[in-house]
């Protein structure tokens, strides 16, 4: 893992096993723009009373703000402003709420050189605990 080379890898740089890990926060601020960008207001993601009396200890968050995270993660961080997001496949595992600090770790799992395009596997972890898992496939441009 290269932090010098963050938001700037080249197809080059991706080798089979090459891993970056990433912090993300679902603070309350990025919670209440969701909310306000898309207006999924459902009980189980506003009300702590439905979430808990369907078992959870609060409302969950939307996780649809873990792909938003993962669009941060491709396009700045790894591999960054070369890379054109050409898919995502995720798996929620455990809920996610309001205060939680993620850590997003991926690794390069393929490639085909033909295309310049890299599958990433990857891991949302709350502490030791898997939240979300999934691939995500990227084609890195050359600028």
């Amino acid at each position: 893992m290269d932090q010098e080379k963050r938001g700037n890898f080249t197809y080059d740089d991706l080798l089979l096993g090459t891993k970056f890990r990433q912090q993300y926060v679902i603070s309350e601020d990025v919670y209440q723009r969701f909310l306000s960008l898309f207006g999924d207001a459902s009980p189980l993601h506003v009300d702590d009373q439905v979430a808990v009396s369907c078992g959870f200890s609060a409302k969950l968050m939307h996780g649809a703000i873990l792909n938003g995270f993962i669009s941060n993660f491709v396009g700045m961080n790894f591999p960054g402003k070369r890379t054109l997001e050409l898919g995502v496949e995720i798996h929620f595992a455990q809920p996610t709420y309001v205060n939680d600090v993620l850590e997003l770790e991926a690794v390069v799992k393929e490639r085909l050189e033909s295309r310049k395009v890299a599958v990433l596997q990857f891991r949302f972890r709350r502490d030791t605990t898997t939240v979300a898992k999934g691939r995500i496939t990227v084609m890195i441009c050359s600028l």
